[in-house]
């Protein structure tokens, strides 16, 4: 579909100028509208006709709402601009009802408490949700041409996106053992519907099902990369083909991971307001205090510098190391609801609104704190630092040090409120 629409996007300017002459001009339109329904049916937009609807009006309809979930102009007509967002790579799934969903989402929003129970339905249909918390996954293959490790550090990057701002938990399913979750690589049709037939590189990348079938279906013909520089990056469309597993549709908000076309990976957060509320209406918030959370604009915003198993000959990440991409030694909070995390020799400061500062290092801070410390409180009472490592190490003031060297701790302890 995509290869046709965009052989006819060559020809519509010729169309438009009158280079075409008439009979011409009448076959491209015909065709185009042709290809434009196949598009619209394929993916949601066009259903079965009613009897009191005429063609032309539900085609327009269709084009307009089409028009509405793509963010452009709601013309209603077969524009250059609507036909080159047909073309765009995307997400096989169809975009049923989205603009009814957006409408509830945005409602919900305002009208508080008592449409909490009706936002769950913009997600998942009845059943169509996980009734347990501990899921397994397995990926059956890989692409070729990308080394096995690298894939399956995306793969569970991809699982932690979601469980890091819900109460689900993902766990590797041995390779000969059943799994919730499977995720596949195919060529062309591969048995689950020609609708669902993939067709090459561009067009649909993937497709998934929502539960409880426990399926996600990637291009095997695509140029998969895991460089935000080049090729189709696999962490995104992992993660969204991940989101339909869980049970969420296709969003309208435009900077939302589960929006229907592919999103490239950049250095902002992955996962919009839209796409966190979406999985949390489902199944919660995370349980516990873990650092592991959607920091907003932070988290996962670089994948390659995240993975551990870095490819060979890529050159090393020259900006600083992310605390949220790896583990910590310690983890505070200070009166001003100021997050201290603390990694080996350096700290990281996350304000109450989820900015992250660069890491600094601690001895800047804390003249004399040895790195790699095991604890730390901060008072409410006088906002002093206690850091421990093995036993009570050293005592600071708020903003460090005074004279520069570290004070000892005091009998009285931490006060009331540690």
């Amino acid at each position: 579909m995509a290869a046709r629409v965009g052989l006819l996007l060559r020809a519509l300017p010729l169309l438009l100028w009158g280079c075409l002459d008439a009979q011409l001009a009448q076959r491209v339109g015909q065709e185009l509208r042709r290809e434009a329904e196949a598009f619209l049916e394929k993916y949601g937009y066009l259903s079965e006709p009613a009897p009191s609807s005429p063609a032309s009006t539900r085609f327009s309809n269709a084009i307009r709402e089409f028009q509405w979930v793509s963010q452009l102009p709601m013309s209603g007509m077969l524009d250059p601009a609507t036909l080159r967002q047909m073309t765009q790579p995307r997400c096989g799934v169809a975009d049923t009802d989205s603009q009814v969903a957006w409408t509830k989402r945005v409602s919900a929003l305002f009208t508080g408490r008592r449409a909490k129970m009706r936002r769950k339905k913009r997600f998942a249909r009845q059943g169509n949700k996980w009734y347990k918390r501990h899921l397994s996954y397995r990926l059956v293959n890989w692409p070729q041409h990308l080394p096995e490790p690298a894939v399956r550090g995306a793969v569970r990057a991809a699982f932690q996106l979601w469980s890091n701002v819900s109460a689900l938990e993902f766990w590797e399913a041995p390779a000969t053992g059943p799994a919730d979750i499977r995720l596949t690589f195919f060529q062309g049709d591969h048995n689950d519907g020609l609708s669902n037939a993939f067709d090459g590189p561009g067009g649909a990348l993937a497709h998934a099902f929502l539960p409880r079938r426990g399926e996600a279906h990637f291009d095997r013909d695509e140029r998969w990369s895991l460089s935000r520089r080049r090729g189709r990056n696999l962490f995104v469309v992992l993660a969204h083909e991940i989101g339909h597993t869980l049970g969420l549709t296709h969003s309208a908000a435009p900077r939302a991971l589960m929006a229907p076309y592919y999103k490239r990976l950049g250095r902002d957060a992955l996962l919009s307001w839209d796409d966190v509320l979406a999985v949390q209406s489902l199944y919660g918030k995370p349980q516990g205090d873990s650092v592991a959370i959607q920091l907003p604009g932070k988290l996962f915003t670089d994948f390659e510098a995240w993975d551990p198993h870095r490819l060979q000959g890529r050159r090393p990440e020259t900006r600083g190391p992310k605390y949220c991409h790896s583990s910590f030694d310690a983890i505070t909070v200070d009166g001003q609801h100021r997050l201290y995390i603390f990694q080996g020799n350096q700290f990281w400061e996350v304000t109450a609104d989820g900015n992250v500062s660069e890491p600094h290092l601690l001895q800047k801070r804390w003249a004399g704190l040895p790195p790699h410390i095991e604890a730390a409180a901060v008072s409410l009472e006088d906002g002093d630092f206690y850091f421990f490592k093995g036993r009570p190490l050293l005592r600071a003031g708020p903003r460090g040090a005074a004279g520069g060297a570290l004070l000892p701790p005091r009998p009285a302890g931490l006060g009331r409120c540690p």
